[in-house]
C-alpha cells in the first residue's frame, strides 16, 4: 500500500483575465476524463468572474482582518498593532534591532504601576508573531 496523498493524475489550466490556476486531480485515467470535463465547464464559468484586488483593496482587507494600521514612512512600511491590553506594538524602527527571528518590535506599553515603558522585542513575542514560545529575550533602550 502506498503512503502518497498526492494523485497520480493532475492537471492545472489558468482561467480568467489574471491566468489564474485551477487544479483537477484524480486517481485513475478514467476519473480524469471526468475531470477534464468538469475543470472545462468550471473555466467556462469562472472566465469573467474572479476579480483581482488593487494594492489598496488587499491593505484594506489584511487591516480589517488583522487588526493595526499601515503607515508609509521615510524607510519603508511601519505598521502597528495593538494589544487586548493596550500595550501598542510597532514593527519597522529601525532603531529596534534584531535578533535571531529577523527584526525587533518596538513595545510601549504602562506597567502595573502606570508608568510608561518602551522595550525592543522579539517578533515572536508580539502580535506580528501571534505570540510563540519560541522568542528572544526583551531589550531595554538606553535612557
Amino acid at each position: 500500500m502506498s503512503n502518497t496523498t498526492e494523485s497520480p493524475f493532475s492537471l492545472t489550466i489558468k482561467v480568467g483575465p489574471n491566468n489564474d490556476l485551477l487544479t483537477g486531480r484524480a486517481d485513475t485515467a478514467e476519473e480524469m476524463q471526468v475531470r477534464i470535463s468538469e475543470l472545462r465547464e468550471l473555466a467556462a464559468s469562472m472566465q469573467g468572474a474572479i476579480k483581482v484586488p488593487t494594492v489598496q483593496e488587499a491593505v484594506e482587507t489584511v487591516q480589517q482582518s488583522m487588526g493595526g494600521q499601515v503607515i508609509e514612512g521615510d524607510t519603508g512600511a511601519i505598521e502597528t498593532k495593538e494589544d487586548k491590553f493596550g500595550n501598542r506594538y510597532t514593527r519597522g524602527n529601525p532603531d529596534a534591532g534584531s535578533c535571531a527571528h529577523g527584526a525587533r518590535i518596538q513595545k510601549n506599553g504602562t506597567n502595573k504601576a502606570g508608568r510608561a515603558y518602551k522595550a525592543y522585542v522579539c517578533v515572536n513575542d508580539s502580535p506580528f508573531g501571534n505570540w510563540r514560545d519560541d522568542k528572544c529575550p526583551i531589550e531595554w533602550p538606553a535612557k
